[in-house]
Protein backbone atom coordinates (compact mmCIF):
# COMPACT_ATOMS: atom_id res chain seq x y z
CA UNK A 1 0.00 0.00 0.00
CA UNK A 2 2.62 2.74 0.61
CA UNK A 3 4.50 1.60 -2.39
CA UNK A 4 1.52 2.75 -4.47
CA UNK A 5 0.86 5.51 -2.55
CA UNK A 6 4.48 6.63 -3.54
CA UNK A 7 4.05 5.62 -7.27
CA UNK A 8 0.65 7.89 -6.73
CA UNK A 9 2.48 10.51 -5.38
CA UNK A 10 5.13 10.94 -7.80
CA UNK A 11 2.63 10.83 -10.47
CA UNK A 12 0.91 12.99 -9.41
CA UNK A 13 4.60 15.16 -8.85
CA UNK A 14 5.41 14.67 -12.63
CA UNK A 15 5.17 17.62 -14.56
CA UNK A 16 4.16 18.47 -17.76
CA UNK A 17 6.41 20.10 -20.39
CA UNK A 18 5.14 22.85 -22.96
CA UNK A 19 6.88 23.52 -25.72
CA UNK A 20 6.62 27.38 -26.43
CA UNK A 21 7.88 29.88 -29.45
CA UNK A 22 8.93 33.35 -28.75
CA UNK A 23 5.36 34.81 -30.11
CA UNK A 24 3.35 34.37 -27.33
CA UNK A 25 -0.28 34.77 -28.32
CA UNK A 26 0.37 31.96 -31.04
CA UNK A 27 1.09 29.58 -28.65
CA UNK A 28 -0.70 30.55 -25.53
CA UNK A 29 -3.67 28.27 -27.39
CA UNK A 30 -1.09 25.62 -26.58
CA UNK A 31 -0.70 26.36 -23.38
CA UNK A 32 -4.00 26.80 -21.95
CA UNK A 33 -4.52 23.39 -23.33
CA UNK A 34 -1.67 21.83 -20.93
CA UNK A 35 -2.78 24.20 -18.06
CA UNK A 36 -6.61 22.93 -18.47
CA UNK A 37 -5.38 19.04 -18.43
CA UNK A 38 -2.82 19.59 -16.06
CA UNK A 39 -4.60 17.58 -13.52
CA UNK A 40 -2.75 19.26 -10.84
CA UNK A 41 0.62 18.25 -12.09
CA UNK A 42 3.46 20.98 -12.34
CA UNK A 43 3.98 23.10 -15.68
CA UNK A 44 7.74 23.05 -17.47
CA UNK A 45 7.38 25.71 -19.89
CA UNK A 46 9.96 24.57 -22.64
CA UNK A 47 11.61 26.95 -25.23
CA UNK A 48 14.37 25.62 -27.70
CA UNK A 49 16.04 28.64 -28.62
CA UNK A 50 17.69 29.00 -31.98
CA UNK A 51 20.58 31.97 -31.95
CA UNK A 52 20.38 33.88 -34.60
CA UNK A 53 23.36 32.96 -37.60
CA UNK A 54 23.93 36.94 -38.04
CA UNK A 55 24.79 39.99 -35.87
CA UNK A 56 22.92 43.58 -36.48
CA UNK A 57 25.88 45.73 -36.59
CA UNK A 58 26.54 49.38 -38.17
CA UNK A 59 23.05 49.53 -39.45
CA UNK A 60 23.64 45.75 -41.13
CA UNK A 61 23.83 42.03 -40.29
CA UNK A 62 27.03 39.99 -39.93
CA UNK A 63 27.32 36.24 -40.16
CA UNK A 64 27.98 35.46 -36.25
CA UNK A 65 31.24 33.93 -37.29
CA UNK A 66 32.80 36.79 -38.53
CA UNK A 67 31.66 39.61 -35.57
CA UNK A 68 34.47 39.87 -32.66
CA UNK A 69 33.94 37.96 -29.57
CA UNK A 70 32.89 40.96 -27.22
CA UNK A 71 30.33 42.54 -29.80
CA UNK A 72 29.11 38.74 -30.60
CA UNK A 73 29.06 37.80 -26.28
CA UNK A 74 27.22 41.22 -25.83
CA UNK A 75 24.21 40.41 -28.69
CA UNK A 76 23.95 37.29 -27.21
CA UNK A 77 23.12 38.32 -23.90
CA UNK A 78 20.73 40.28 -25.25
CA UNK A 79 18.94 37.62 -26.76
CA UNK A 80 18.82 35.46 -23.41
CA UNK A 81 17.88 38.91 -21.80
CA UNK A 82 14.19 39.20 -24.63
CA UNK A 83 14.01 35.13 -24.48
CA UNK A 84 13.55 35.00 -20.53
CA UNK A 85 10.95 37.94 -21.25
CA UNK A 86 9.05 36.01 -22.93
CA UNK A 87 9.01 32.83 -20.55
CA UNK A 88 7.85 35.65 -17.94
CA UNK A 89 4.68 36.38 -19.72
CA UNK A 90 4.33 32.58 -20.20
CA UNK A 91 4.95 31.80 -16.48
CA UNK A 92 2.70 34.85 -15.46
CA UNK A 93 -0.67 33.00 -17.27
CA UNK A 94 0.38 30.29 -15.30
CA UNK A 95 0.32 31.68 -12.23
CA UNK A 96 -3.24 33.23 -13.11
CA UNK A 97 -4.70 29.61 -13.73
CA UNK A 98 -3.19 29.05 -10.37
CA UNK A 99 -1.08 26.53 -11.58
CA UNK A 100 2.90 26.35 -10.28
CA UNK A 101 5.34 26.49 -13.26
CA UNK A 102 9.00 26.67 -13.94
CA UNK A 103 10.70 27.56 -17.59
CA UNK A 104 13.73 25.57 -19.31
CA UNK A 105 15.19 27.07 -22.22
CA UNK A 106 18.11 24.87 -24.56
CA UNK A 107 20.02 26.17 -27.20
CA UNK A 108 19.62 24.40 -30.25
CA UNK A 109 19.71 24.57 -34.31
CA UNK A 110 17.18 22.54 -34.47
CA UNK A 111 13.75 22.78 -32.69
CA UNK A 112 12.83 19.87 -33.39
CA UNK A 113 16.39 18.08 -32.43
CA UNK A 114 16.45 20.45 -29.49
CA UNK A 115 12.79 18.78 -28.22
CA UNK A 116 13.65 15.51 -28.55
CA UNK A 117 17.35 15.49 -26.85
CA UNK A 118 15.25 17.35 -23.98
CA UNK A 119 13.07 14.66 -23.66
CA UNK A 120 15.53 11.97 -23.35
CA UNK A 121 18.25 14.02 -21.20
CA UNK A 122 15.35 15.26 -18.79
CA UNK A 123 13.15 11.75 -18.59
CA UNK A 124 10.29 13.61 -19.59
CA UNK A 125 6.95 11.44 -19.35
CA UNK A 126 4.52 14.77 -20.53
CA UNK A 127 5.30 16.23 -23.37
CA UNK A 128 2.67 19.17 -25.19
CA UNK A 129 3.43 21.06 -28.31
CA UNK A 130 1.84 22.15 -31.28
CA UNK A 131 0.70 19.81 -34.26
CA UNK A 132 0.64 23.05 -36.63
CA UNK A 133 0.36 27.04 -36.29
CA UNK A 134 -3.37 27.77 -35.23
CA UNK A 135 -4.53 28.75 -38.83
CA UNK A 136 -3.98 25.57 -39.93
CA UNK A 137 -6.59 24.32 -37.66
CA UNK A 138 -10.23 22.81 -38.80
CA UNK A 139 -12.78 20.02 -37.66
CA UNK A 140 -11.63 17.41 -39.51
CA UNK A 141 -8.09 17.88 -38.55
CA UNK A 142 -6.58 14.56 -37.37
CA UNK A 143 -3.24 14.61 -38.92
CA UNK A 144 0.16 16.48 -37.77
CA UNK A 145 0.83 18.89 -40.00
CA UNK A 146 4.18 20.26 -38.79
CA UNK A 147 7.31 18.99 -39.79
CA UNK A 148 8.43 19.62 -36.13
CA UNK A 149 5.40 17.73 -34.47
CA UNK A 150 6.17 14.53 -37.22
CA UNK A 151 9.86 14.75 -36.31
CA UNK A 152 9.29 14.35 -32.35
CA UNK A 153 6.34 11.76 -32.59
CA UNK A 154 9.25 9.37 -34.60
CA UNK A 155 12.03 10.11 -32.78
CA UNK A 156 10.94 10.82 -29.27
CA UNK A 157 11.58 7.75 -26.52
CA UNK A 158 8.82 5.31 -26.60
CA UNK A 159 8.45 6.13 -22.53
CA UNK A 160 7.46 9.52 -23.31
CA UNK A 161 3.30 10.33 -23.96
CA UNK A 162 2.71 13.49 -26.45
CA UNK A 163 -0.03 16.05 -26.63
CA UNK A 164 -0.35 17.51 -30.33
CA UNK A 165 -2.79 20.27 -30.09
CA UNK A 166 -3.73 23.40 -32.40
CA UNK A 167 -6.19 25.95 -31.31
CA UNK A 168 -6.68 24.75 -28.34
CA UNK A 169 -7.99 21.40 -29.22
CA UNK A 170 -6.05 18.14 -29.04
CA UNK A 171 -5.29 16.77 -32.34
CA UNK A 172 -3.22 13.86 -31.59
CA UNK A 173 -1.82 11.43 -28.61
CA UNK A 174 1.64 9.20 -29.20
CA UNK A 175 0.84 7.49 -26.10
CA UNK A 176 3.42 6.17 -24.33
CA UNK A 177 4.63 2.45 -23.82
CA UNK A 178 5.77 2.53 -19.94
CA UNK A 179 3.86 -0.73 -19.43
CA UNK A 180 5.57 -2.43 -21.65
CA UNK A 181 9.17 -1.26 -21.04
CA UNK A 182 8.66 -2.15 -17.39
CA UNK A 183 7.16 -5.52 -18.57
CA UNK A 184 10.11 -6.25 -20.07
CA UNK A 185 12.41 -5.29 -17.18
CA UNK A 186 10.52 -7.19 -15.19
CA UNK A 187 10.91 -10.14 -17.76
CA UNK A 188 14.03 -9.93 -18.25
CA UNK A 189 15.00 -9.84 -14.33
CA UNK A 190 12.98 -12.70 -13.31
CA UNK A 191 14.81 -14.48 -16.55
CA UNK A 192 18.44 -14.07 -14.85
CA UNK A 193 16.97 -14.60 -11.45
CA UNK A 194 15.73 -18.42 -12.40
CA UNK A 195 18.34 -19.32 -14.80
CA UNK A 196 21.80 -18.39 -14.41
CA UNK A 197 21.71 -19.59 -10.93
CA UNK A 198 20.97 -23.28 -11.93
CA UNK A 199 24.50 -23.34 -14.37
CA UNK A 200 27.34 -24.48 -12.71
CA UNK A 201 31.14 -22.33 -12.41
CA UNK A 202 31.84 -23.69 -15.51
CA UNK A 203 28.97 -23.09 -17.43
CA UNK A 204 29.05 -19.56 -16.23
CA UNK A 205 32.56 -18.89 -17.75
CA UNK A 206 31.26 -19.92 -21.09
CA UNK A 207 27.83 -17.69 -20.95
CA UNK A 208 29.99 -15.04 -20.08
CA UNK A 209 32.54 -15.70 -22.68
CA UNK A 210 29.53 -15.81 -25.08
CA UNK A 211 27.87 -13.17 -24.10
CA UNK A 212 31.09 -10.62 -24.36
CA UNK A 213 31.02 -11.29 -28.03
CA UNK A 214 29.47 -8.00 -28.54
CA UNK A 215 30.85 -7.80 -32.35
CA UNK A 216 28.00 -10.57 -33.34
CA UNK A 217 25.04 -9.80 -34.92
CA UNK A 218 21.97 -11.76 -33.62
CA UNK A 219 21.80 -13.19 -36.86
CA UNK A 220 25.08 -14.44 -36.59
CA UNK A 221 24.64 -15.76 -33.32
CA UNK A 222 21.49 -17.83 -34.46
CA UNK A 223 22.99 -19.43 -37.25
CA UNK A 224 25.97 -20.10 -35.85
CA UNK A 225 25.72 -20.48 -32.30
CA UNK A 226 21.65 -21.39 -31.48
CA UNK A 227 21.33 -23.78 -34.69
CA UNK A 228 24.90 -25.35 -34.92
CA UNK A 229 25.11 -29.16 -33.82
CA UNK A 230 28.21 -28.83 -31.88
CA UNK A 231 28.97 -30.99 -28.90
CA UNK A 232 27.64 -28.23 -26.42
CA UNK A 233 27.13 -29.25 -22.81
CA UNK A 234 23.08 -29.15 -21.77
CA UNK A 235 21.79 -28.28 -18.80
CA UNK A 236 20.37 -30.76 -16.80
CA UNK A 237 19.11 -30.78 -13.07
CA UNK A 238 20.15 -34.00 -11.56
CA UNK A 239 17.46 -36.92 -11.36
CA UNK A 240 18.38 -37.83 -7.76
CA UNK A 241 17.86 -33.95 -6.56
CA UNK A 242 14.43 -33.13 -5.47
CA UNK A 243 12.91 -30.59 -7.67
CA UNK A 244 11.84 -27.44 -5.38
CA UNK A 245 8.02 -26.50 -5.79
CA UNK A 246 8.25 -23.14 -7.15
CA UNK A 247 5.50 -22.04 -9.75
CA UNK A 248 8.35 -20.00 -11.03
CA UNK A 249 10.37 -22.99 -12.59
CA UNK A 250 7.57 -24.05 -14.71
CA UNK A 251 7.25 -20.63 -16.24
CA UNK A 252 11.26 -20.51 -16.77
CA UNK A 253 11.70 -24.10 -17.66
CA UNK A 254 15.51 -24.65 -18.04
CA UNK A 255 15.91 -28.46 -18.17
CA UNK A 256 18.07 -29.46 -20.91
CA UNK A 257 18.77 -26.02 -22.17
CA UNK A 258 21.60 -25.42 -24.26
CA UNK A 259 24.00 -22.95 -22.82
CA UNK A 260 24.28 -21.02 -26.52
CA UNK A 261 20.33 -20.97 -26.42
CA UNK A 262 20.30 -19.06 -23.06
CA UNK A 263 22.63 -16.86 -23.74
CA UNK A 264 21.11 -15.98 -26.52
CA UNK A 265 17.73 -15.77 -24.97
CA UNK A 266 19.75 -13.34 -22.43
CA UNK A 267 20.86 -11.18 -25.24
CA UNK A 268 17.63 -10.81 -26.89
CA UNK A 269 15.97 -9.95 -23.54
CA UNK A 270 18.54 -7.31 -23.02
CA UNK A 271 18.26 -6.23 -27.01
CA UNK A 272 14.88 -6.22 -26.66
CA UNK A 273 14.32 -4.00 -23.67
CA UNK A 274 16.91 -1.17 -25.36
CA UNK A 275 15.41 -1.11 -28.21
CA UNK A 276 11.97 -0.26 -26.58
CA UNK A 277 13.03 2.20 -23.79
CA UNK A 278 15.25 3.56 -26.88
CA UNK A 279 13.33 3.25 -29.72
CA UNK A 280 15.87 4.50 -32.47
CA UNK A 281 19.29 5.09 -33.60
CA UNK A 282 19.68 8.90 -31.80
CA UNK A 283 21.08 10.87 -34.47
CA UNK A 284 22.78 14.08 -33.87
Amino acid sequence: MEEEAASNNQILDEKIYVAVGINVWKNISNLLWALKNSQGNKICILHIHHPSPTIPLLGTRFEASTVDEESLRAYREKEKAKIDKILQKYLSICLYKGVQAEKLCIEMDSIGKGIVETIYQHRIRKFVMGAAADKHYSMKMEELKSKKANFVCEQAPATCQIHFTCKGNLIHTREARVDEVRALSVLLSEFQRLVLPQLSSGSLEEAASLNEQSNRSPMDIISSDTLSNTGRAEVTVSQDQEEPDDSSSQIFPCRGMRLDVISFLIKSAMLWQKLTIQNHDHSE
